[in-house]
């Protein structure tokens, strides 16, 4: 089952992926998006960064205006040429096709991790594994970041369904009219740092009103 999830989250990010950016134009998120373009500077400056479901660039763009060098890392070849077309200056960023499951491609040569809106898409039972997998690709003492959604009333699409495992799933409809039930999560606070243990440190918690962003570094 859990394949099958992960599988039409793909097809989904394939099939939305030249509309997916509208969303960071919704006029009531514009002063949390320039936020999270601003923390995310000041957090990755100078870092060598292993991005994973980087999807279409937008945030990528951003960490390479600051970084050292981006590996940008996604499973879908239809978001990642949309990506490689970005204007990002030359020599900042590779991007790799690679499911972050495995990271088969990825040596462990980071001095930060990145991941945009790919928390709430992980099944709660694959979380930990996927983190540890991650975190190993990069160094002792490394930075991690994410940012992702808080569930709003009246702004964020309605749940439709929880399985047994307290996962959430959203109906998301293109332009084209087609459906698909996509896994959305929305995790506490204290849901996150059960989730990530005891072998990190310097935890931070940015609470936006659409958006959350936490920060740590990892001790190997």
């Amino acid at each position: 089952m859990s394949r099958k999830i992960d599988k039409d989250i793909e097809q989904y990010y394939a099939d939305r992926s030249y509309e997916y950016d509208k969303t960071y134009l919704r006029p009531e998120r514009q002063k949390d998006i320039k936020k999270l373009h601003k923390l995310l500077k000041n957090l990755l400056s100078g870092h060598i960064v292993l991005e994973v479901a980087c999807g279409t660039g937008y945030w990528t763009k951003t960490i390479a205006s600051i970084s050292k060098f981006i590996t940008a890392v996604d499973i879908n070849n239809k978001v990642l040429q949309i990506a490689k077309n970005r204007e990002i200056p030359s020599g900042k960023v590779i991007f790799v096709q690679d499911d972050v499951y495995s990271l088969n491609k990825i040596q462990n040569n980071f001095s930060a991790g990145f991941a945009g809106f790919w928390w709430s898409h992980v099944l709660k039972s694959k979380l930990k594994g996927f983190l540890a997998l991650f975190q190993s690709k990069l160094q002792s003492d490394a930075l991690v970041v994410f940012i992702d959604n808080r569930r709003v009333k009246g702004s964020s699409t309605p749940i439709i369904r929880i399985d047994n495992d307290g996962n959430t799933y959203q109906i998301r409809k293109l332009e084209d009219g087609r459906e698909y039930e996509v896994l959305k999560n929305f995790p506490t606070k204290q849901e996150i740092l059960e989730t990530l243990g005891n072998k990190i440190k310097n935890f931070k918690m940015e609470l936006l009103k659409y958006f959350w962003l936490i920060s740590y570094n990892i001790q190997k």
